[in-house]
């Protein structure tokens, strides 16, 4: 029940209220005023979820892997001894990454840079070798093994061993029902694709090899390498990271003791890794502030890409190298006009085509064997 007190006092605010607004009815409205700056919204972008490693896991590195956000690392198989000490998955370190909760991607790689490999007919002891590793390491039916192919090698001469190499693979593995994929150029994927010796390809970092820009722009690819021997400091040491197709829905050959498709990402993750980074349009200088006249923190070049960190009106916050450092280089976090970053579903302003792939331009032993030095004495 309301008092008469009470009552007096409201009436006496309304009566303030409505002398207030007769004072100011003859005064102009006054404009709102607006804030200086546009706004920051946060991105809500994270580390990508595939890493690949040289360095071998135990379950303190494998759990900082982890927490970072990675969910896939790839590890390597090799002929014996391998080319770097701790490249090769033992299957105890298979058991660690395992019940660290992270699935494991396979590739095989022994000196695959060195074009010896191929033109020794090598693929078919090298997927012996695979399966040999795989068994071991507790790798089930239905997962992938990729084989590098590490090299710039457009023309046909050095294409055509590469494309035999595969065919060995292919008829190796077929009764083991463990699926081939590529790691190597937009040149080399595309050619093993056609001849129909892989179901997965691995685009390689280098984003200058033969035809890979074309090779992605064409959506083919099964995963991208987008930031190359990063050492992120949350994870203590080197890994490169990887960009999955949002047309993978998730699956890309990983795999855990408890199955392969049962690794799969969600789909949700995998689009939202790619739509939070993009490919730079042209020669970019991240800037300290949001004003171009603020100082150049780096400047970054056309078609690499970067991570949005936060959004301002016609501004973007980005990080380069995934946050990581690379050799000395830490990464830089800063800001850029929006108009100078593009969607990293294609290589902007990108011919599309695979240039030299398959030439029948004459090769050098210089340029076959560039790879070959520390190699050779190793290879088998």
């Amino acid at each position: 029940m309301t008092s008469i007190t009470s009552r007096r006092r409201f009436l006496m605010n309304a009566s303030a209220v409505v002398t207030l607004a007769a004072c100011s009815s003859s005064a102009k409205p006054s404009k709102p005023s607006l804030p200086s700056t546009p706004p920051v919204t946060t991105s809500l972008s994270k580390f990508p979820l595939i890493g690949d490693t040289a360095v071998r896991l135990d379950a303190t590195k494998a759990r900082a892997l982890r927490a970072h956000g990675v969910r896939t690392v790839f590890r390597y198989y090799s002929q014996l001894p391998p080319s770097l000490p701790e490249k090769d998955l033992q299957p105890e370190e298979a058991k660690i990454i395992l019940g660290e909760g992270l699935s494991i991607g396979s590739v095989f790689q022994h000196y695959n840079n060195c074009f010896r490999t191929f033109e020794n007919a090598w693929g078919k002891e090298d997927a012996e070798q695979a399966l040999r590793m795989a068994e071991a390491a507790g790798q089930p039916e239905g997962s992938a093994i990729y084989f590098g192919v590490d090299a710039d090698w457009p023309y046909g001469a050095m294409r055509d061993p590469v494309l035999k190499y595969f065919e060995d693979v292919k008829r190796v593995f077929e009764p083991a029902n463990i699926a081939v994929g590529v790691y190597s150029n937009g040149c080399l994927c595309n050619a093993v694709r056609e001849k129909g010796l892989a179901q997965y390809f691995w685009l390689s970092g280098s984003t200058g090899h033969s035809g890979t820009q074309a090779f992605y722009n064409a959506g083919q690819w099964t995963m991208f390498q987008n930031a190359l021997d990063i050492k992120p400091a949350a994870v203590g040491y080197g890994i490169d990271t990887n960009i999955a197709n949002p047309a993978t829905q998730g699956y890309f050959g990983q795999w855990t003791d408890k199955g392969a498709r049962l690794a799969q990402h969600l789909a949700g993750d995998v689009q939202a890794t790619l739509l939070s980074r993009g490919f730079l349009r042209a020669n970019t200088d991240i800037k300290e502030s949001r004003d171009a006249a603020s100082a150049t923190l780096l400047a970054i070049k056309k078609d690499q890409n970067v991570r949005r960190i936060a959004t301002s009106g016609d501004w973007v916050k980005v990080t380069t190298q995934e946050g990581g450092t690379k050799g000395a280089v830490a990464a830089t976090t800063g800001w850029i006009p929006a108009s100078a970053l593009a969607p990293m579903d294609r290589f902007p302003d990108n011919a599309s085509n695979y240039g030299l792939c398959g030439a029948p331009t004459a090769v050098s032993d210089t340029f076959k064997y560039q790879n070959c030095e520390r190699a050779t004495a190793r290879l088998r």
